[in-house]
């Protein structure tokens, strides 16, 4: 029989050299495995190459339309103010915001009494004025017969001859004059007539009103022409073909209807605006003898304005452009490669540039998720449109 103390040291060296012996086996498989187990074949990891479309670029001359926006606005705008003082007793049919008139045409009449009156009195004094002119010259006469019967010579004052009273008569006669002109300008100055063909804004009196001296009567504007203020940016209006009657065409449109107008490059301003740096131009037309009732002051239109063509420029769509103005080319092995371009000016769907491309350069038009210098691409023959039905 084992005595308690061998086997409390065999339960001892147990506890020490056990564990020992199982890290050292433990081991000993994990050499054996790595020295004669099979190995896991290394995964080969190929870069996928995207499809993609080029473009040839090609030089041409591009033709430059230039885009505006502005207001119709009538070129003849006047505010009728009373010239002399009445009560309105009549006006005419037109006299209602938005109704229209002939030149000429009568258009509102103040009560003329005190006119008339007042010319049959200047009347009366011209003529009693061209009386005394004939009674002086009358009296200078006859002092120039009495002097020759009763003395030689020549009178030594013009009093003896009357001279001094017949001047004073000829004066008479012309403030008398003056007086009745005035007389049938106030008259005349009691009737309102239309000046030109034209449209009424807004009427600021009516019948029985009283109108003093310089009271406003009336706002309205001429319709034979119109004119839309243009402001283009200087880069634009450095494009822009300034020869005389340059055509521009503007269009509006509201709801289901449009219209189109003809119009005329008449001039630019006299100095760029400070706040937005645009230069405007002003173009003119005439809406014609019917016109549509949308062309009216007010109207918001788009313009179309000619520009002078650019030379020798590559056309590419907005999307082969890249960040800082850069576009991505692919060489003959079909590896891409960046450039940088100068931009001569962009549209709503192209980019045209004036440098950075030469003829034959294959431009990638595809847009990729990312781009990197020497990426290899698949170039693909961009497929026909569809039709819609």
């Amino acid at each position: 029989m084992s005595s308690p103390d061998n086997i409390r040291s065999l339960s001892r060296f147990g506890r020490i050299f056990l564990p020992l012996l199982l890290v050292a086996l433990g081991a000993a498989a994990q050499q054996a495995a790595v020295k004669f187990g099979r190995r896991a074949d290394k995964a080969v990891v190929q870069t996928p190459v995207p499809d993609v479309e080029l473009l040839t670029a090609e030089l041409s001359d591009a033709p430059v339309t230039l885009a505006a926006q502005g207001v119709i606005e009538p070129i003849t705008q006047s505010r009728a103010a009373a010239e002399v003082a009445g009560r309105v007793i009549a006006v005419s049919p037109s006299w209602r915001d938005g109704a229209s008139f002939k030149q000429g045409e009568e258009l509102l009449r103040l009560d003329d009494a005190d006119y008339l009156s007042a010319l049959a009195n200047a009347e009366a004094n011209a003529a009693d004025a061209a009386m005394q002119v004939r009674m002086e010259q009358a009296r200078a006469d006859q002092a120039m017969r009495d002097w020759k019967k009763l003395a030689s010579g020549n009178p030594e004052s013009d009093l003896v001859t009357r001279a001094p009273q017949l001047k004073a008569a000829h004066a008479r006669v012309a403030a008398t004059n003056a007086a009745v002109a005035k007389a049938k300008r106030d008259l005349e100055r009691t009737v309102l007539r239309a000046p030109f063909d034209g449209r009424i804004l807004r009427t600021l009196t009516n019948l029985g009103s009283y109108a003093a001296p310089g009271a406003a009567l009336a706002e309205f504007y001429a319709t034979d022409k119109f004119q839309v203020k243009l402001p283009l940016p200087l880069d634009d209006f450095t494009l822009l073909d300034s020869a005389a009657d340059s055509p521009v065409t503007l269009s509006a449109t509201a709801g289901t209807r449009s219209v189109s107008i003809k119009a005329t490059l008449v001039r630019s301003a006299a100095e760029i605006d400070r706040a937005s740096r645009t230069l405007p131009v002003t173009v003119e037309f005439s809406p014609g003898p019917d016109p549509d009732p949308l062309i009216a002051p007010g109207l918001y239109v788009n313009a179309s304005l000619l520009g002078r063509p650019l030379k020798n420029v590559v056309r590419i769509p907005r999307r082969a452009l890249l960040a800082g103005d850069r576009v991505a080319v692919s060489s003959p092995d079909h590896h891409l490669s960046f450039r940088p371009v100068t931009i001569a000016r962009t549209t709503r769907d192209d980019v045209l540039l004036s440098s950075g491309l030469k003829p034959g350069d294959l431009v990638l038009t595809t847009s990729l998720a990312v781009i990197t210098e020497g990426m290899a691409v698949n170039p693909v023959t961009p497929s026909a449109p569809q039709a819609k039905p």
